[in-house]
Parts: C-alpha cells; sequence; structure tokens
C-alpha cells in the first residue's frame, strides 16, 4: 500500500517563491527587451529627423526659397515624414530654418547662410576709361578684372610705386558698372524701418539689460526717436536697436549677432563683438575695435537733390570710416540710390585698419589699409598732400589668398548660398 508523504509548508512557500521570481525576471526581461526596441526605434525616427533636417539645409543652397513662406517637402518615401524650410533676411545675411518631423520625433536647425564663391577675384574694378595706378606700398595679390586700360606705375609727392610687379595674378575686362547684389532694396526697406510686422516685439531697453533672443522667436525691437548711446547692456541673438537719429556704441556694450539701424552709427574705440549696422549718412570705425566675423557695416546713401548736391558739407556726411588699428571680419558696404558724382572718399579704411571679408563700394574707396579678402568698387580715390587722385590706391593692400576658402558674405547671381554660422 502506497503511502503519501506529507510536504512541509516551508517548502512550499519556497517553490511559490521561486516561481513567482522566475515569473517577474522573465516579465523583466521581456518588459526590457520591448523597451530597448522601443528606444531603438525612437532612437532611428529622431537620427531620421536629423538627417532630414540637414537635408533641408542643403536643399536650400541648391533650390530658389520664397521669402518668408514655408515649403514642405518629404525626403523618404519609405518613412511617414515632413520637413519644412522657411528663409528671411537678417541683414546682409538669410536664416534657414529647417524643421523635421518622423512620426512623433521633431527636430530643427537654424543656418545664418551667405554667397559663396568657388572662383574669387580679388578686386573688380568698373570700367570708367580710366587705368588703374599703383603708388607706394601698394600689394594687390589674386585674379582682377580691371577696366581696359589696366594697371599702371604712378608717383604722388616723390612716392612710386615699389612693387617687383603690378598685380600678383591674372587680369580680366570688367563691365562699365559693378555686379549686383540681391539685398539693395531689402536694404532700402531695413533702413525705413518696413522691417516691423507682426513677428516683432517691443522692449525697453534698460541700464545694465542683459537680454538673449533666440532666433525662432520674434525679433525684439527698440525704436527711439531720438540718439542711443548702448553701454553698459548685453544683447544677443534676434534684436534690432534702431533710432531715428544717432546711434553710438561703448566698449562696455556687448552686442553679438544683433542689428543696429539709425542715420549716423559710430563705433567708439574699442569696440568688439558682432554687428551689423545700417546707415543713410554716417558710420565711424573707431580705433583698435575688434569686429567679429559676420559683421557687416553699409551705409545706404539716399538721393540727394540737386541743391543738396551742390552743398559740400552734406556730401562729407556720407561717408562710412574705418579708424586706424581697427578690424572688420565680414563686410563693408556703400549702396547710392543717385547717380551724382563727386571726388570725395564714401569708403575710408585708415592705415594699419584691416577688413577681412569683402567691400562693395558704388561710388569711391580710399584704400591706405588692407583688405583680405575681395574687393569691388566703381573706384579708388586717393586725397593726398592736398591733391584728389583718381583711381589710385596709396600704400593699400588686397590680399585675396588670406580669406578662408569657406568664406561666405555677399550674395550675387551666381553664388551659392552656404552656411555662416548654426543659430540658437
Amino acid at each position: 500500500m502506497m503511502r503519501l508523504k506529507k510536504m512541509k509548508a516551508g517548502a512550499l512557500q519556497y517553490t511559490l517563491f521561486v516561481s513567482v521570481l522566475i515569473a517577474l525576471l522573465v516579465t523583466a526581461f521581456i518588459s526590457l527587451s520591448f523597451l530597448q526596441q522601443k528606444l531603438r526605434i525612437k532612437a532611428t525616427f529622431f537620427q531620421e529627423t536629423i538627417h532630414n533636417t540637414n537635408l533641408g539645409i542643403d536643399y536650400s543652397s541648391t533650390h530658389e526659397i520664397p521669402y518668408n513662406e514655408t515649403i514642405e517637402l518629404q525626403f523618404n518615401d519609405e518613412i511617414e515624414s515632413l520637413t519644412t524650410i522657411s528663409k528671411k533676411r537678417w541683414g546682409l545675411f538669410d536664416i534657414i530654418t529647417s524643421t523635421s518631423q518622423v512620426k512623433n520625433e521633431t527636430f530643427e536647425k537654424m543656418a545664418l547662410v551667405g554667397g559663396h564663391q568657388d572662383k574669387r577675384n580679388a578686386l573688380y574694378l568698373s570700367d570708367n576709361r580710366k587705368p588703374l595706378v599703383l603708388v607706394g606700398h601698394t600689394e594687390i595679390r589674386g585674379n582682377t578684372l580691371l577696366p581696359k586700360q589696366g594697371p599702371r606705375r604712378g608717383n604722388i609727392a616723390g612716392n612710386s610705386y615699389y612693387g617687383s610687379q603690378l598685380i600678383y595674378g591674372n587680369i580680366g575686362i570688367s563691365g562699365s558698372t559693378l555686379p549686383q547684389i540681391e539685398v539693395k532694396n531689402y536694404v532700402k526697406k531695413l533702413t525705413t524701418g518696413a522691417f516691423l510686422n507682426n513677428n516683432t516685439e517691443f522692449f525697453e531697453l534698460d541700464e545694465n539689460l542683459k537680454k538673449v533672443n533666440s532666433f525662432n522667436k520674434p525679433t525684439q525691437v527698440f525704436n527711439s526717436m531720438g540718439a542711443i548711446d548702448l553701454q553698459f547692456v548685453e544683447l544677443t541673438g534676434n534684436i534690432i536697436i534702431k533710432s531715428n537719429s544717432r546711434i553710438k556704441v561703448h566698449p562696455s556694450a556687448k552686442l553679438n549677432d544683433i542689428i543696429l539701424i539709425a542715420p549716423k552709427i559710430e563705433i567708439a574705440n574699442g569696440v568688439t563683438g558682432t554687428i551689423q549696422a545700417f546707415a543713410t549718412k554716417e558710420i565711424i570705425v573707431g580705433k583698435q575695435c575688434n569686429l567679429q566675423y559676420p559683421s557687416a557695416f553699409v551705409l545706404n546713401e539716399k538721393v540727394i537733390t540737386q541743391r543738396q548736391s551742390t552743398d559740400n558739407q552734406q556730401q562729407s556726411t556720407n561717408q562710412l570710416s574705418i579708424d586706424s588699428s581697427s578690424s572688420i571680419k565680414g563686410i563693408v558696404c556703400f549702396l547710392s540710390e543717385n547717380d551724382t558724382k563727386n571726388f570725395k572718399p564714401q569708403i575710408i579704411l585708415q592705415p594699419n585698419a584691416t577688413i577681412v571679408g569683402e567691400v562693395y563700394c558704388e561710388k569711391n574707396f580710399e584704400l591706405s589699409g588692407t583688405v583680405k579678402g575681395m574687393v569691388y568698387t566703381d573706384s579708388f580715390i586717393a586725397p593726398q598732400f592736398g591733391s584728389v587722385y583718381i583711381n589710385h590706391i596709396f600704400n593699400g593692400k588686397i590680399i585675396e589668398p588670406d580669406i578662408s576658402e569657406q568664406y561666405c558674405g555677399l550674395q550675387f547671381n551666381n553664388t551659392q548660398n552656404k552656411v555662416v554660422k548654426w543659430l540658437y
């Protein structure tokens, strides 16, 4: 006869405990595997959004994107995704915003873009039927487009040309006008305050203000009828300061990526930062300033009446001057809405001052410093020893090879837009 053996209660409890533990471990393992798979899919989607966003930025450099509009693209037909691209002006540059969504994952990139040239010329001088005359320690390195009369050696007050050759590069023939840039009409609107719209907000410029505004938020604007002295403030990003009379920037002001607009703008000695400045009468950059890339200084001369054109004082104020020992990395530009000729310089680059980038001058450029990059000008002028010399360069330098091949600046009809910097 078979005998039943009783199990102790402790053994039964131990068996149940082991069974529950195994069940929990199996459940945890299944949950972990599911979570890992979900995270893997999520990471794949997120990587796809980053990839599509970069494709959107690349797309904008090879296709025409309308300003202040949004286009929609789908780069991958196998995954449900949508990429939107928009473009707007920011001074002389453009802002491209590329946003991609894959399932529930979203990623956005903003880039400041400018014109990039694969083949660059050190100098484009309009053909005004006068030769380019080089005097003193003038040096031009790079390819040039000059009037048919070409370059010649000159002499000013006993100073001849001391170079071993006239142009250290190839020489071509220029046209009667400068290559057209795309932003002229926008600059005109910008200096008249036409940038104000539903995507702008006003703020108060208080003393010791520290303000950072992202470029994916509405533009913050401070607008004043009177003069503005920027000192002991820190302003960064999507910010515009506008005055109806004058703006002066002091060394105590820390300005980065902002725009200044006024008839007259003065950058005091020793100022550092990244600024785009737009004026209609005068821009003065003092000594020992260090304006980092991508800075831009633009003087847009308005139409001058017959009476104003005979007023020497009026003409003398339409001037953009950069004092000695200062450095500007970016663009220096003089635009004019009138055809009045004069014998005064509209852009002045003093000795020991440096521009790393581009100079675009629709009238007269007095070059006594160094341009590491490209110059486009209608004419040179050299006021020396009581006389004015047309199409003369006295001790000025244009060194195109000294600028980075990745440099992006003015947008011409034949340039391709590339990233200047990533925005925030």
